[in-house]
């Protein structure tokens, strides 16, 4: 328990040097954390994996299926095209905020 403070202040006192002079998307590369109220909605920063454009056949939208790794977590995330800033494309973050649902599957 004692190392893990030493360890949180050296952290701590790293990142209030750093935050002085660099943006801090520099300095922190994921993140995954709850959002609001509600059990189901995540803050994420990841690195996107792979990038498929597909079709809604209900609605004729184009949807972004983006391949993401964030905080040693590898899923899928789907997200309307036009609501989408910018271009994703392998090895460029994405930042947004999620409804998580689906199954985990223990290897």
């Amino acid at each position: 328990m004692e190392s893990l403070t030493l360890e949180d202040i050296d952290t701590y006192s790293m990142i209030s040097r750093r935050i002085v002079h660099e943006d801090l998307f520099t300095i922190v590369d994921t993140y995954f954390m709850p959002y609001g109220m509600e059990c189901d909605k995540y803050s994420i920063l990841g690195e996107i994996l792979e990038v498929e454009m597909r079709k809604n056949e209900v609605t004729e939208e184009e949807i972004c299926v983006m391949k993401l790794s964030c905080n040693e977590l590898v899923f899928d995330v789907c997200i309307n095209q036009k609501d989408l800033l910018g271009e994703p494309m392998p090895g460029r973050r994405f930042k947004g905020t999620i409804w998580l649902q689906g199954k985990i599957n223990f290897l």
